[in-house]
């Protein structure tokens, strides 16, 4: 296939893609205060509609037939199903295992962040865990994230996307090292909007917002590269959704046991470098089993 329409249907994607992420972020700069949180929760909710979005309008504008990579091939790639679904969550919690052994006075055994937001859904007013008790109900989340099928759904707008679309297309283009990492670099840098409104690090922490979209693109980095993999060894973005939408559920656990008294920068969601040192510290491996030719 010609690389010019190849390169015209990145750029279109992309433009697309990044022209509705700023529109969302312009209404909420301009609208009067009783409906910026209306834009925010409009511009959150649709963040994983955008890039189906714009994978629709681009297939059209240019006329693209490419598959859409929904095809499970369970048969051939059970194991990286059974990977996608375990892993992220063992790497997540020896992140937020990790972060806890460096500040254990962050540690939270009265979990007033998970009382605060579940006390309305029947949990108790009041709790007193044990490190043990938390250990356990960690261990038990990796087994049981990959069933929250409705958190999957969400992450596969974006997966649809990235690497349904998006990563094809530059794996035409270039090697699966640099096809993988400019993905990864781009979809973190288009959560740049999110972060600027204060998404995942708040709006208190030393150099906001640069220092939060930097970190959030060395987050997507981390995590595309692993999603990227998996997409390329299976041939599908099931696998890809899976990992996501798993990470996502057991990624926000570790702060409903945080008093949050040290910077969201460092943890102990994967969010944070700490958090993600499992993630991050796998990607690097997984880089070196990416082809470096075309």
């Amino acid at each position: 296939m010609e690389k010019g329409l190849l390169k015209k249907r990145a750029y279109i994607y992309l433009a697309i893609l990044y022209g509705l992420l700023f529109i969302g972020w312009l209404l909420n700069l301009l609208l009067p205060e009783p409906y910026v949180q209306y834009a925010y929760s409009l511009l959150w909710g649709l963040f994983s509609v955008f890039p189906i979005l714009s994978t629709f309008l681009t297939r059209k504008i240019t006329h693209d037939r490419s598959p859409w990579l929904l095809r499970p091939n369970f048969r051939k790639s059970w194991k990286t199903y059974l990977f996608a679904a375990f892993f992220p969550g063992a790497a997540i919690f020896l992140g937020a295992l990790l972060f806890y052994v460096i500040f254990p006075h962050d540690l939270d055994l009265t979990a007033r962040n998970l009382v605060e937001q579940y006390s309305q859904f029947g949990a108790p007013e009041t709790l007193l865990l044990t490190p043990k008790t938390i250990f356990l109900v960690g261990i038990a989340f990796i087994f049981i994230s990959p069933f929250i099928f409705p958190v999957h759904i969400f992450a596969l707008g974006e997966e649809i996307g990235w690497r349904g679309y998006f990563l094809p297309i530059l794996l035409k283009l270039t090697n699966q090292r640099k096809a993988v990492i400019l993905h990864a670099v781009l979809w973190g840098l288009a959560h740049a909007p999110l972060i600027y409104l204060g998404f995942n690090y708040g709006s208190d922490y030393w150099g906001t917002p640069i220092t939060g979209i930097i970190m959030m693109t060395l987050v997507c980095v981390s995590l595309g590269t692993w999603l990227g993999f998996l997409t390329i060894k299976s041939g599908s973005i099931l696998p890809a959704t899976i990992f996501h939408g798993a990470g996502n559920v057991i990624g926000e656990l570790p702060l409903l046991v945080s008093y949050m008294s040290i910077s969201s920068l460092l943890g102990p969601n994967p969010t944070g470098i700490i958090g993600l040192s499992g993630l991050m510290i796998g990607a690097i491996f997984i880089y070196f089993k990416l082809s470096k030719s075309n």
